[in-house]
């Protein structure tokens, strides 16, 4: 009797340590999806951010006064370029939602694809950066009465100066913006799958 009771206590422990298992898998998927549901509320505030960018980028050339054809080339180089990534995010974006994020592959596959994402909205950003640099480039080639210099050379010293000075800014603006709103969450997610792997 005494055996059989021992036998009991050692199942008992045995089932105890599994049903914690269990309890925190289910916290670790509940967690997921509270951070998948936050990422999803960023990208969706990020979209309406960035689509407010072509209207005013359209205004650029009357505001600036110089609605020449190489500044409308580059404007719609802007166009295309942003039409790709954005394509690809509003897809990862649509397809989180067709999954249930109760199992670790759909876990796995929202952080690959999340990272993915990351990643091309990063090579977008730099691009953009450096359109929006050539637009200023060209804003200055084309007004450069509004600036006074002795020289030529004085003139396009100023122009690459400043042009590099903005340049750096936004990428470091760029980085700024992408770990803030979306590296933390990636790597909470990142932390739940290696827990859920364990």
């Amino acid at each position: 009797m005494a055996m059989n009771f021992d036998e009991l206590k050692e199942q008992w422990k045995e089932q105890s340590s599994d049903d914690i298992k269990i309890n925190k898998d289910f916290e670790n998927h509940k967690e997921a999806n509270t951070i998948i549901d936050k990422v999803r509320k960023v990208m969706r505030k990020d979209f309406f951010f960035q689509l407010t960018s072509f209207p005013l980028l359209l205004l650029y050339p009357f505001i600036f006064d110089i609605a020449t054809p190489l500044v409308w080339f580059v404007i719609m180089c802007y166009v295309f370029i942003m039409i790709l990534p954005l394509r690809i995010l509003v897809n990862f974006y649509r397809n989180s939602y067709k999954l249930e994020y109760n199992s670790l592959k759909n876990i796995n596959w929202f952080y690959y694809n999340y990272k993915f994402s990351i990643e091309i909205f990063k090579v977008y950003s730099y691009i953009i950066s450096i359109l929006i640099v050539m637009f200023f480039g060209i804003v200055y080639m084309e007004k450069k009465t509004f600036l006074h210099f002795d020289t030529l050379w004085q003139l396009y010293v100023y122009i690459i100066s400043t042009l590099i000075i903005y340049a750096v800014i936004c990428i470091w603006m760029l980085r700024w913006w992408i770990k803030k709103l979306y590296a933390k969450p990636l790597e909470q997610i990142k932390q739940i799958l290696e827990e859920l792997e364990e």
